[in-house]
């Protein structure tokens, strides 16, 4: 391909995204340049941070700084801008050293752990938090990611925010009504994973979703799935609004978190482990069905350091969405977590059917109990 296809290719690769971008620092219009533009307004110590693979930039004028498009993935994050030769000044992110220290360290685990593969194939985030197959609880995960589908009647742009590498395939399944597909990470490992999975139709761009790229009202789906407890406690709620803002009217946003324990989890799990222990005694259960599940162990390399990780309760959540929006519902997604289930329930699949079904009858009841929420804001 020649420069001048290739530069027609990204143009049209990017046309119909870029009426939604904006620069995450002045929220001003965003400008298309070819390699050979970008590199001809940059100053020569620029030059050299220019990101490999890099093919084009966004450029904002308003604030002489220039975002690389790095393969077909755009990098939004501050470290990676490029500053403009011609500017007299340049615009900064304000500085929280703390907050950034977090990202970066978030940042690191999943660029160097959480998104590589074990030996067994599967994602290392996903072999320590998640299912790996559709069997016990991980049927009753997969139902309750597919739960989310009823909110996303469909559109133009659906925006999967902190996707990672989309690691369960069901989560493809957000972007069937939808004619395009966004995902935002701060991990370059992640969006490379996400974009060979989503072809054409997605949009991959490294972004901090406290400050996304976005204009107001751009998307008609948001889905945000265990990224806030990630996110530095002091900006978590700014992290909620912030996703709000650029959710489109009519349209939900969908975030999905663990929850802090409360009395109520610590109730229920009491009571299903007596229960199970009664019915042991009367010969109702086999006895050694749940303990023949062995817990799967994560084989290779380690984790470079522990993951940054802050959970709050049922109540702060939903003073969150009330804040944001009188149109909010905190909803129980999963009454319990991974080790738990399988310690109550070992690999069955019946439990998980009728568990759901409960969810379903008393959602915001038993949300107070859940070991994961969902927290649906509708943007009337």
């Amino acid at each position: 391909m020649s420069k001048t296809q290739a530069e027609d290719y990204l143009s049209k690769r990017f046309k119909p995204l870029q009426s939604l971008l904006c620069c995450p620092v002045s929220r001003g219009e965003l400008s298309l340049l070819s390699l050979p533009e970008l590199i001809s307004r940059l100053p020569e110590h620029e030059r050299a941070r220019v990101p490999p693979e890099t093919t084009a930039a966004f450029v904002s004028e308003s604030v002489a700084l220039a975002y690389p498009v790095i393969g077909q993935i755009i990098s939004f994050l501050e470290q990676d801008a490029l500053h403009l030769r011609d500017a007299e000044t340049t615009a900064c992110m304000p500085a929280d050293q703390e907050a950034a220290d977090v990202k970066r360290s978030v940042k690191g685990w999943y660029d160097s752990f959480g998104w590589k593969k074990d030996e067994r194939g599967l994602y290392h985030d996903t072999a320590l938090f998640s299912q790996s197959k559709p069997a016990g609880h991980g049927l009753y995960e997969l139902e309750s990611h597919l739960s989310l589908l009823s909110r996303l009647a469909g559109g133009a742009f659906v925006l999967d925010a902190a996707s990672g590498a989309i690691a369960h395939p069901e989560k493809l399944a957000y972007s069937w009504f939808y004619r395009y597909r966004v995902s935002v990470d701060l991990s370059l490992a992640a969006l490379k994973e996400a974009d060979a999975k989503v072809g054409e139709k997605g949009y991959c761009c490294l972004a901090d979703i406290c400050r996304l790229p976005f204009r107001d009202d751009s998307f008609d789906g948001i889905v945000s799935a265990y990224t806030i407890q990630h996110i530095p406690d002091s900006q978590q709620a700014q992290a909620v609004k912030e996703l709000y803002r650029v959710l489109h009217p009519s349209a939900h946003l969908c975030i999905i978190t663990d929850v802090a324990h409360t009395r109520w989890h610590e109730g229920i799990v009491f009571v299903c482990r007596a229960t199970k222990k009664i019915l042991k005694t009367l010969g109702l259960v086999g006895r050694s069905a749940p303990e023949a599940q062995a817990h799967e162990t994560v084989t290779g390399s380690e984790p470079p350091h522990s993951l940054y990780f802050v959970t709050h309760d049922w109540k702060w959540w939903q003073r969150v969405g009330n804040k944001v929006t009188n149109r909010s519902s905190l909803e129980c997604l999963r009454l319990f977590t991974k080790p738990e289930y399988e310690l109550l329930f070992g690999q069955s699949t019946k439990p998980a059917k009728v568990i759901r079904v409960l969810q379903t009858c008393f959602p915001r009841l038993l949300a107070r109990g859940s070991a994961f929420c969902l927290l649906d804001l509708y943007k009337p």
